[in-house]
């Protein structure tokens, strides 16, 4: 009789707060779950607030995006209408756009002074945050900051 293989506790990986399906936001703070945020703040269990687009920028200039969906947005602002405001999310004293960098690039070249997010305030954000083997940081965003050199 063959014995099954042993995995090695390197091999696997015990991802929490995540269904199947689900969409994150991965960055060199931790990931969150999106699709679960989106959700809730949607269904009015986090404030909005007015934010400018121009103290916003700086925090996301690092985000990639794609060019191609920024240009159909500002083609067509009424998309704005019909997308839910942003989402921030708090963590350790601070708080991260977690849903709406294309919203907000495009929000700035359509040349919008201010815009409407949902926070989630930090004593709310456990359920939104994404746990990698009990860490915050997804191995795929570990392994891309180590090619970078981060």
């Amino acid at each position: 009789m063959k014995l099954p293989h042993r995995a090695n506790p390197d091999d696997v990986l015990v991802i929490s707060n995540l269904d199947f399906g689900e969409e994150t936001f991965d960055s060199d703070v931790g990931s969150w779950n999106v699709t679960r945020a989106q959700r809730d703040c949607i269904a009015g269990k986090h404030k909005t607030y007015l934010f400018d687009v121009a103290e916003v920028m700086p925090m996301s200039e690092n985000i990639e995006v794609d060019p191609n969906k920024i240009a159909a947005m500002v083609a067509d602002p009424t998309r704005f209408e019909k997308s839910p405001p942003p989402i921030f999310c708090a963590e350790n004293g601070k708080i991260y756009l977690i849903d709406g960098h294309h919203r907000l690039r495009a929000l700035q070249l359509l040349g919008h002074p201010q815009f409407i997010a949902y926070v989630i305030e930090e004593a709310d954000a456990k359920p939104y945050r994404v746990y990698f083997n009990g860490d915050r940081v997804s191995p795929w965003t570990r392994k891309k900051n180590a090619i970078r050199g981060d």
